[in-house]
């Protein structure tokens, strides 16, 4: 054995003595693994201006018709809900008819009676006597003519004449008289029955119930309104828009109308540029309700007044700095990785953002979860 093999023995004792592993590796770092997010083309594009506005189902205030009866009496009954559909003539609240049914009965008894008495009024009693003493007139006077008989007689036989011809028009005048308290009773028979039948509320025309203002046992007058309707021909919705937004929104823009998890599809139809000036809004009337959804649902709106075109990522590409509160996007380097830019947005939609500045045309974004790279500093381009 030579000296430098000697060594060596020397040492591998000397370490395995000490406990010290005669090959140790170190072991490297951990690396971060890169996270894994698709990329986008940053392009030209367009990117739709909206306005988000809130309202509710249901035509505009004061288009709405609030219906009363048109006498007087204690609701028995209310035939409908809130938001139901209602057509032409349907019964929508009663009255009480009690007492509208008790004077329509006797109503009709005294038009009975009346036209009784204008048949006995009509009954003639005098015209063939009229003709008996017209005819011993003429006699009378052929007589006295001849000298057979005095002139008093034929004076008798004309006054019995002129009496008859008294009474019948007496009679004409009784008949005539009779004949018109007939038409009279029939004609308050008939209110009273009318009366009877407008204990009922029924709906003008086809509609949604927008409003009960009354409950069975309230004792109501005509100007007591009742229920209030709205055309179920309409089929919108009404919104509120602030005097800021009012130039912006126009008749025909595209509406995205949500109610909970609903969603619809409509346009705008009408402003009413009148601004209300305890609140500051204007209305706009939209459409695209569909039928059926209860009139005073609450609903949200984004309303399209333009396109911008311009640079744009996709929205979900744009995140906020939590610290800085800048918006940033991770754009894909060269060789690999991402680096965030800081990017101004002035423009946006539910697809894509507009960029003013902070990328080009061409150049590769992470298009979602850019929020990952943000959490992961280690992905990025140093």
């Amino acid at each position: 054995m030579n000296g430098r093999s000697m060594q060596l023995a020397l040492a591998a004792t000397l370490m395995v003595q000490l406990g010290i592993p005669a090959c140790a590796h170190k072991n490297p770092p951990p690396q971060t693994a890169s996270p894994r997010v698709p990329v986008a083309i940053v392009r030209e594009g367009s990117v739709e201006q909206t306005v988000t506005l809130a309202g509710r189902v249901g035509a505009p205030a004061g288009t709405q018709t609030k219906l009363s009866f048109s006498v007087p009496g204690t609701i028995a009954s209310i035939d409908v809900r809130l938001g139901q559909q209602v057509t032409q003539g349907e019964t929508l609240a009663r009255l009480d008819p009690t007492p509208y049914s008790l004077g329509a009965e006797q109503a009709g008894a005294e038009a009975r009676a009346a036209a009784a008495g204008a048949a006995l009024a009509g009954v003639d009693r005098v015209s063939v006597r009229l003709r008996v003493d017209e005819a011993q007139l003429a006699r009378q006077e052929r007589l006295f003519h001849a000298g057979v008989v005095a002139l008093r007689d034929v004076q008798a036989a004309q006054g019995a004449v002129a009496a008859d011809r008294a009474e019948a028009a007496g009679a004409r005048q009784q008949l005539a008289q009779a004949q018109a308290q007939s038409r009279a009773a029939n004609v308050h028979a008939q209110s009273a029955q009318f009366d009877v039948s407008r204990t009922s509320l029924r709906a003008p025309f086809d509609a949604t119930v927008a409003g009960v203002l009354a409950q069975p046992g309230q004792t109501v007058d005509v100007a007591t309104a009742v229920i209030s309707l709205a055309s179920s021909a309409q089929n919108g919705a009404t919104l509120d828009v602030p005097v800021s937004q009012l130039t912006r929104v126009q008749p025909g823009d595209p509406v995205t109308l949500r109610a909970g998890d609903e969603r619809w599809s409509g346009r705008v139809t009408g402003i009413a540029p009148a601004v209300d000036p305890a609140t500051g809004l204007a209305v706009a009337s939209v459409s695209g309700v569909p039928a059926g959804v209860a009139a005073g649902t609450p609903v949200d709106a984004t309303v399209v007044v333009g396109v911008a075109r311009g640079v744009v990522v996709p929205r979900g590409a744009v995140i906020e700095d939590p610290q800085t509160g800048a918006e940033l996007v991770f754009v894909q380097a060269a060789r690999g990785g991402f680096e965030a830019r800081r990017v101004t947005i002035d423009a946006r939609d539910d697809r894509f953002a507009r960029v003013t500045s902070g990328v080009r045309i061409g150049e590769r974004v992470a298009s979602s979860g850019a929020i990952d790279l943000l959490a992961n500093p280690g992905a990025q381009q140093p």
